[in-house]
């Protein structure tokens, strides 16, 4: 079972995409509801930890550990923020314009990471920008878990794949696995 969480009209094929409503990351008992005894092979997760405080993020973060099955992995994304782009930065700022006026927090890999290793996982990054404004992109493909919002697939990157132009709009991007023995 391969479960996209917050998924709103986003929708991938192999996936289910639920809503707040039916899984929602604050409340555990949406998770027991949802899985029962079984448990998840994959969660998604595009642009929907930022909308949490730090505590909060620390606390679902347990929770999805909880519904993974061992071996497992959760693929999420959240606004970089060390993305070199004032514009950017303006668009995804905590209490920013539109979907960003209730970001919490915006993370970088160095206060990202630390989240989902303090729930037990180990963590592999795919995307993300350094202190220095170097972009970094792991081998990774994103038919295994699509991310919209990536180097790979979103619009505003064509140039830059076709290599006429720069990066538009990239996500810190983490591949987090929940070990086989834990």
């Amino acid at each position: 079972m391969r479960v996209s969480i917050g998924a709103g009209a986003q929708r991938w094929d192999g996936w289910i995409s639920t809503q707040q409503d039916e899984l929602d990351l604050l409340k555990p008992a949406t998770f027991a509801r949802f899985f029962g005894d079984k448990r998840a092979d994959a969660f998604l997760c595009e642009h929907v930890w930022e909308h949490l405080t730090t505590e909060q993020g620390r606390a679902a973060a347990r929770l999805v550990f909880k519904y993974l099955r061992a071996g497992g992995f959760l693929r999420v994304a959240v606004p970089d923020g060390h993305h070199p782009d004032p514009a950017y930065q303006a668009l995804v700022a905590v209490n920013g314009p539109g979907p960003a006026a209730d970001h919490q927090v915006v993370y970088t890999l160095e206060t990202f990471a630390p989240i989902f290793e303090a729930a037990g996982f180990r963590v592999r990054p795919l995307e993300w920008w350094d202190a220095a404004g170097q972009f970094h992109r792991a081998g990774w493909n994103p038919d295994d878990a699509p991310i919209g919002r990536c180097s790979h697939l979103d619009d505003r990157n064509a140039a830059w794949r076709a290599g006429t132009g720069q990066l538009g709009f990239t996500s810190l991007i983490l591949d987090v696995f929940r070990p086989e023995q834990f």
